[in-house]
């Protein structure tokens, strides 16, 4: 299956399990804790069409805005500047925590915890504007707070093309740090459980995870997709229409999307008669791996306190499904991030050899006094090394989004998967000079200045680099201007391929400036 049909303006949920046969969903005898479920008239699975209650837009004064305002990002970013507007909502209702039985069927834990989340919303001003195609990301917890790591890759791109991002609040102790930084607006958030198991991973200090339930994140990321077909969106969006929504997420939040796509996206699209919530899924930095459905176990299987990694088994989801990944990937998830190489036609997996994990020098993230003001450890730039790898992952992700887009709404398959090059013990092969071999091959890493590591030692989300010397350069390349037709030459080539758009093509450039400055040529 290499096309899909053109996504639609979205015409409402229906309230019924319309096709649920289709999906194997056994509900427990009782809840965590032995106690019995009381009889209900409802399905519990009702949860997967429900439409939660928005309130919002929640007003903003100078005493009292949204957590990750671009306006008090490390370098302020006027929206406006670009015809677009920043809002924050909050949703409610009730979410189910769920588990799998041996079989891998889903199962009910604990039905109808109340819980009330809240999204960021950063849309065109005008809805004629809007391209219809929305980026919903789930918001990354690894520091203890809201990250928006695939805004922070993307921003220039979505408000050149009209899209619109949905920020998802995702996990207890980011809600926890939103508290810490306005009691008073974000009183009413909650992610509490009266059944809570102690939590998976490592808490940011200060927060108490005590009654808190990691697993209600996949009926809340289900209901923020069922509130963009429901009456209320057009309130959130601005009056305009959401025609191609994309889940997308980055490192742990990759985690969350890979769970959610292979256990829930199934089950979902059932739910709402064979129509999916989402579209399509963007996942970067994740690998191909899963986290646990709920706190503290999977199954009948202790997991004890770590965060836990579980096997992902790739399957048609009948949407496109892209992950990318990057070398720094396997300084935090070892070989596992290469996945394998038989995929469904749905999927596509793209490797980048040379770049980190992350980019520790963005600019559109929280400056830090919006960290400490939510009880968060601010960052230390001046403790960077100086030899911080520049080697970008943006152009992927750009084109990433592209390739979805155009899969989704006019059944052009994306370009085929990119493997790493590795031998038979699944490590990666590299060339004389010790960078990685294979993937995606942009000119930055096929006319090296450097020698790239994905990974830092002392911090595997940031990589490292070795800059050539100024000799070398020369009797490399020549002249500056004769190395800049090199990248020319090559981010041609990628954009005919599908691998690289316009602006990836100058993110490329850029670093290739950047790179001469510092050898000195």
């Amino acid at each position: 299956m290499n096309a899909f049909p053109r996504s639609r303006a979205r015409t409402g949920r229906v309230a019924v399990l319309a096709g649920m046969a289709a999906v194997a969903v056994v509900l427990p005898l009782g809840v965590v804790g032995g106690a019995a479920a009381a009889p209900r008239d409802d399905d519990p699975m009702d949860s997967l069409t429900a439409v939660p209650r928005v309130k919002g837009r929640i007003l903003q004064t100078d005493e009292s805005y949204l957590f990750s305002t671009m306006e008090k990002a490390r370098v302020p970013l006027d929206l406006a500047d670009y015809g677009y507007e920043e809002e924050e909502y909050f949703l409610s209702g009730t979410a189910n925590v769920y588990d799998e039985d041996d079989a891998g069927n889903l199962q009910v834990i604990t039905e109808d915890v109340e819980y009330v989340n809240r999204i960021i919303v950063r849309r065109p001003a005008k809805p004629r504007d809007a391209s219809g195609v929305v980026l919903v990301d789930i918001l990354n917890a690894s520091n203890g707070y809201d990250i928006e790591d695939l805004w922070r890759r993307h921003w220039e791109q979505t408000m050149a093309r009209g899209d619109t991002y949905i920020g998802i609040t995702s996990k207890p102790v980011n809600v926890d740090a939103l508290k810490n930084f306005d009691p008073e607006r974000y009183e009413d958030l909650t992610w509490d459980s009266p059944t809570a198991l102690p939590p998976l991973g490592l808490d940011a200090a200060g927060f108490d995870p005590t009654g808190t339930e990691e697993g209600l994140a996949w009926d809340i990321i289900t209901q923020v997709g069922n509130v963009l077909d429901s009456q209320h969106a057009r309130r959130i969006l601005g009056g305009a229409k959401a025609e191609t929504v994309i889940l997308t997420g980055q490192s742990q939040s990759a985690l969350y999307l890979n769970t959610y796509a292979l256990n829930f996206h199934e089950a979902v699209t059932a739910a709402n008669g064979g129509e999916p919530v989402f579209d399509g899924y963007l996942s970067v930095g994740g690998g191909v791996q899963e986290k646990v459905l709920r706190q503290g176990v999977r199954g009948d299987r202790s997991l004890g306190p770590a965060f836990q990694l579980v096997d992902t088994v790739e399957k048609d989801l009948g949407v496109p499904f892209v992950v990318v990944t990057s070398e720094g990937d396997e300084f935090l998830f070892d070989r596992y991030v290469f996945g394998t190489m038989d995929l469904p036609d749905t999927w596509r997996h793209y490797q980048v050899p040379g770049a980190p994990h992350t980019n520790k020098l963005a600019t559109v993230v929280p400056d830090n006094t919006e960290l400490i003001k939510a009880g968060r450890t601010p960052r230390d730039l001046d403790a960077l090394p100086d030899n911080l790898s520049l080697y970008p992952l943006e152009q992927t992700v750009l084109a990433s989004i592209d390739a979805l887009v155009a899969w989704i709404e006019d059944g052009v398959p994306a370009p085929e998967s990119v493997w790493f090059e590795t031998d038979a013990d699944l490590e990666l092969v590299r060339d004389e000079r010790g960078n990685a071999l294979g993937g995606i091959r942009y000119g930055l890493i096929e006319y090296p200045l450097a020698r790239f590591q994905g990974g830092d030692p002392a911090d595997p989300t940031h990589g490292l680099m070795f800059p050539i010397t100024l000799e070398e350069f020369r009797a490399t390349y020549g002249t500056r201007a004769a190395y800049l037709a090199l990248i020319e030459e090559s981010n041609d080539e990628l954009i005919a391929q599908g691998y690289l758009n316009e602006l990836g093509a100058r993110y490329v450039v850029d670093v290739a400036n950047q790179l001469l400055d510092r050898i000195g040529a």
